[in-house]
């Protein structure tokens, strides 16, 4: 079980990256949705982790930015403590 683990995926609005973020989140990990440009889709994947008792949040970054991922991983340290799941799903 991954209880308290902050799981980072990126491009996890749809598709494979979807699908990888609500496995994370149905293991008890707190699931950070990155999304580029859908975040209506990031907000429907978050709504349904909720709805399963689990818990997310969205937040917008072009991981093709390099300096925009810095602040990106930046902002959920700040916001979470620390980074334990990475997974680079956006192309």
């Amino acid at each position: 079980m991954l209880e308290g683990k902050v799981a980072v995926v990126t491009g996890a609005s749809r598709g494979i990256g979807r699908a990888v973020a609500l496995k994370l989140a149905s293991q008890g990990a707190v699931v950070v949705i990155n999304y580029n440009g859908s975040a209506g889709r990031a907000a429907e994947v978050k709504e349904e982790i909720e709805k399963t008792g689990g818990q997310a949040e969205t937040m917008q970054c072009d991981v093709s930015d390099f300096g925009a991922c810095e602040n990106f991983i930046k902002e959920v340290i700040a916001k979470f403590g620390r980074l334990d799941i990475l997974v680079n799903n956006a192309g």
